[in-house]
């Protein structure tokens, strides 16, 4: 599963909308994940309606998969799929942590998955679910936002909803990230 895009940053995401009944076998899922998942920037009409349909029955709409890579490396894969609005939350809040004490850590909502970005001597290990990888985060940090506000601007134009990350906060990581590194 490639990204639908080629960014030109060292940090690129995709969002996706899992298709509602499908997963019955996991490793199904990480083998083939096209079977079960939609692309937010795809497939954008699809997944906006996937997503309000989801809405009638639950008090979420983005159960699916945020893909994360850094420089090529999978951080976030098909295994690791859950409420994608809540992930996003879960990595500013990661983020935040990490400006201001050197080490964030949370988990993903409601799932005993950690999220972690803590500063080592080389830069700072960014770790998902214990598989970690070192990032520079003078790169990582914003891109995660670009990633982050890229994703709140589809929600808000295709769901009409702030159910993602805020400017405010991203601008607020933005000017706390400038701060830290002067």
């Amino acid at each position: 599963m490639r990204l639908s895009e080629n960014r030109p940053s060292a940090l690129q995401s995709e969002a996706f909308i899992l298709l509602p009944h499908t997963v019955q076998d996991l490793e199904d899922l990480v083998s083939h994940p096209e079977r079960y998942l939609v692309s937010l920037d795809v497939e954008p009409q699809r997944a906006a309606a996937l997503w309000r349909e989801r809405l009638k029955r639950h008090p979420y709409g983005s159960e699916g998969l945020l893909r994360l890579t850094y420089r090529g490396r999978d951080l976030i894969g098909p295994a690791l799929w859950d409420e994608v609005s809540g992930v996003w939350f879960a990595l500013v809040d990661c983020v935040q942590a990490y400006l201001e004490t050197g080490r964030g850590l949370t988990s993903f909502p409601g799932q005993p998955v950690d999220v972690e970005l803590r500063r080592v001597a080389a830069g700072a290990l960014f770790g998902v679910n214990g598989d970690r990888v070192l990032v520079d985060p003078t790169e990582f940090i914003p891109g995660l936002l670009d990633e982050a506000e890229r994703y709140s601007r589809w929600v808000e134009e295709h769901i009409g909803t702030l159910d993602a990350p805020t400017a405010q906060q991203t601008g607020a990581l933005r000017q706390a990230l400038d701060d830290h590194t002067r």
